[in-house]
């Protein structure tokens, strides 16, 4: 019994000291991405190890604009899903490097249709939707102000595929629809792939 009870004390004495090493974390935010998209950043963790969820919304809208005998409209919805792991290290002072990778995908839909009400009736339909899932390495850089505000930039170098749907209608088409599978691949650095975030701490 004496064993145990010592075994015991041991295990709890290594947990403490363990949790006093790592003391848990947790990090609520926005997260910009090209400056037009944006979304919500949260991180779970202790302060050398994080689990990262990032959602960013993409240019959701509508445009409509009417000239003459045109009337036309566009539409656009995008969101993109991140889950990873990221690692830190306190450099200097407040200055913390941040470095691991993301699991992603990404979702976006677009239309534009323009309805011409002139006697020539030169209707056009152009619709695509796009799933790319894929994978990001990061590295990057935060800086803390007063233990709780975290100012963070890093970049997500990367490799995704996509897959999807097309759909065309115009006169050439004599009013019917054409649809096309699309697919491809994307690797490296784009206008997406620098990511800005600011982030409470508690």
């Amino acid at each position: 019994m004496k064993k145990a009870f010592i075994i015991l004390a041991i295990l709890a004495s290594a947990k403490f000291v363990n949790a006093q090493e790592n003391p848990k974390q947790k990090e609520v935010g926005l997260a910009f991405s090209s400056f037009d998209n944006f979304g919500l950043t949260f991180k779970v963790g202790s302060d050398k190890s994080l689990w990262r969820f990032n959602t960013l919304a993409i240019n959701g809208g509508t445009y409509e604009k009417t000239r003459d005998s045109l009337n036309s409209d566009s539409k656009y919805f995008g969101v993109n899903l991140r889950f990873g792991k990221e690692f830190r290290k306190v450099i200097y002072e407040n200055l913390e490097l941040r470095y691991g990778a993301d699991l992603s995908f990404q979702y976006t839909n677009s239309r534009n249709n323009e309805d011409d009400l002139s006697v020539d009736d030169y209707d056009r339909l152009s619709e695509q939707t796009r799933y790319e899932p894929g994978i990001n390495l990061v590295f990057g850089l935060n800086y803390v102000l007063k233990n709780n505000l975290v100012f963070g930039v890093e970049l997500l170098p990367g490799f995704s595929y996509f897959t999807g749907k097309s759909v065309e209608k115009n006169y050439y088409s004599d009013g019917k629809k054409i649809e096309s599978d699309i697919s491809g691949i994307h690797c490296g650095l784009s206008n997406s792939s620098a990511l800005l975030s600011i982030a409470y701490r508690f």
